[in-house]
């Protein structure tokens, strides 16, 4: 019988032959996973023997993160902003960058009471994220995608927020709104086409390309965004936008005129990550 440790090394191994970005964490999460353990776990209970039930798991995982699958669908969930959140093959992976943008914009709430609309909530990460924050905001948070607005509400079930948010099928390049809002805020479709190609496999050929691209320069979502703020944003309302590390020139340029006080949020890594703004009306 191959004790936990000799499984680890194992399945890292497999992992590093078949080009996966950090084998060795890739197996942790793997293994910790289906054993329900922590990943120390695994090295204070090394010499643990594992049953053929629990080999078959790690064995199904492993195949799928073989084949470059993220391991958040694999494992249907993960961490966002210190909340749980499922997450759905065709639906876009809540990422760590986008935390910036929860973040600044629920700095800004504060315990107002304010209408927000969100477009292209995807798994619902900010919305819902914002509501759990900032208990006294109305939202309503749009997208095209029928998948991204069921699990979105799945996740604000899940975090007791879904009394504080309306989950509506909407085309922002399209569609039109009958009302106005406090504040909008967004992590548009804004890696240009030419990029595409250059990206994980995991990420091209499993997440929803078209919530990442606008399959043009990137910055269709913004130029649309601010061309409909008379008709969606209320006068001295808040724009908080996701942008590029690279398109923080470009997106100004677009926003200068109906945007005071702009302002650029840098992320962990010191990239430009987030672009607001209060609308002059």
């Amino acid at each position: 019988m191959k004790t936990l440790i000799d499984i680890l090394n194992l399945t890292a191994e497999h992992l590093r032959k078949k080009d996966i970005d950090e084998p060795r964490l890739s197996a942790e999460l793997i293994i910790s996973h289906s054993l329900g353990i922590n990943r120390l776990d695994i090295y204070l209970q090394f010499d643990r023997e594992l049953n053929e039930d629990q080999l078959a798991k790690i064995r199904e995982m492993l195949s799928r993160r073989s084949a470059h699958e993220p391991l958040q669908y694999i494992f249907g969930e993960t961490e966002f902003y210190g909340l749980k959140f499922k997450t759905a093959s065709g639906v876009l992976i809540p990422r760590p960058d986008t935390e910036i943008l929860v973040g600044k914009t629920a700095e800004n709430i504060g315990d107002k009471n304010i209408s927000i609309l969100e477009i292209g909530t995807g798994s619902g990460c900010i919305a819902v994220s914002i509501a759990h924050k900032c208990r006294n905001v109305k939202i309503m948070a749009t997208d095209i995608s029928e998948t991204a607005l069921k699990t979105a509400l799945l996740n604000a079930e899940n975090n007791n927020v879904s009394k504080n948010i309306e989950f509506i099928k909407h085309d922002i390049l399209i569609d039109k709104f009958n009302r106005k809002f406090d504040l909008i805020v967004s992590n548009p479709p804004y890696i240009r086409k030419d990029i595409i190609g250059t990206l994980s496999r995991q990420v091209r050929e499993y997440e929803p390309l078209n919530a990442l691209s606008d399959n043009n320069d990137g910055l269709t979502f913004y130029r649309r965004i601010n061309e409909l703020l008379p008709e969606i944003l209320n006068p001295q309302g808040c724009l908080f936008l996701e942008i590029g590390y690279d398109q923080t020139d470009e997106v100004t340029r677009i926003y200068k005129k109906s945007l005071e006080n702009i302002s650029i949020t840098r992320d962990l890594g010191g990239n430009p990550r987030v672009i607001s703004g209060i609308f002059t009306g």
